[in-house]
């Protein structure tokens, strides 16, 4: 039995989640040589948007603003809640509709004034700019933010090359969703500068017509466009789906649908190359549309 370390003890939560970098990398049970970076292990949103939420709240503190507001697809609005309770701010933020009902739960739990519009995050950009405008809230602009991508070339992709350098392994791939394009913008500046195409960059969307929470389709307007994707890969909701099945079947560990988007994409290699797949977080916010394609 491996006895409990006592430095796993924590004064605060902002320590909480940056002492606990970096999260964990997991070899996959499927294929020759994959990785998984876990992302859910951050305490806050149990996703990759707490590093982005942090780099972009502190710009708010930096400005004193007393209420801030955002759009979100469900990880970086509760991410946002967290530290707008920790830090004592007012947080309005905006959701689709369609987005899994955990996520509007969770903020409003957390305190956060939650406004239901929209089919998707492009319909609610214009809301919030307009909002911020009237009431004079600090706008975040996580689709936009220089920060954004930033909070990922420090902390996600440095981490990730430490890790891989510690049991000799090169990251020939790496798979990565793409929403905002934050996070895998920070990983392509990262990884280009310091290896060049030695690393070859995988984009994952939804499938046209298609929907998966978190991710979206890109049409150019996103974080993504500054940094260079070596291939896009669509994914269907199916696809992503099955991809969460097979990891919980493999590994035991069940992981979100944009998660599974990226096993899916995997699926398309299928080879002997090095293999990082970004696992932005878990599954038990998507329970219901776990539990549909279960019954169907």
């Amino acid at each position: 039995m491996r006895i409990v370390s006592s430095e796993k003890v924590y004064y605060n939560p902002i320590q909480l989640l940056e002492e606990n970098w970096p999260t964990p990398l997991l070899k996959l049970s499927i294929g020759q040589d994959v990785w998984a970076k876990l992302e859910f292990f951050n305490p806050f949103s149990r996703s990759i948007k707490d590093r982005t939420a942090l780099f972009l709240f502190r710009e708010a503190l930096k400005a004193d603003a007393t209420q801030i507001t955002e759009a979100t697809s469900g990880n970086v609005g509760v991410a946002l809640s967290s530290l707008s309770a920790i830090y004592g701010k007012k947080f309005v933020a905006f959701i689709p509709t369609q987005a899994p009902r955990a996520f509007k739960i969770a903020m409003k739990v957390l305190g956060t004034e939650v406004i239901e519009a929209g089919k998707s995050t492009n319909d609610l950009i214009p809301l919030v700019k307009s909002f911020a405008k009237t009431s004079g809230s600090y706008h975040l602009n996580q689709f936009n933010n220089p920060l954004n991508i930033k909070a990922h070339m420090e902390t996600t992709a440095k981490e990730l090359d430490e890790q891989l350098k510690s049991v000799n392994k090169f990251p020939e791939r790496i798979i990565a969703t793409m929403g905002t394009g934050g996070h895998i913008a920070g990983i392509s500046k990262y990884f280009k500068e310091k290896y060049g195409d030695e690393v070859e960059i995988i984009g994952v969307q939804p499938a046209e017509n298609d929907r998966i929470p978190g991710i979206k389709r890109q049409n150019g307007d996103t974080l993504v466009s500054s940094a260079k994707v070596d291939r896009v890969i669509d994914v269907t909701s199916k696809e992503a789906i099955e991809g969460v099945i097979k990891v919980a079947r493999s590994s035991g560990i069940l992981i979100g649908l944009s998660s599974g988007a990226t096993v899916a994409a995997y699926n398309r290699f299928n080879d002997e190359k090095t293999t990082i797949l970004i696992f932005p977080d878990d599954g038990f916010k998507y329970l219901d549309e776990l539990e549909r394609f279960l019954q169907s």
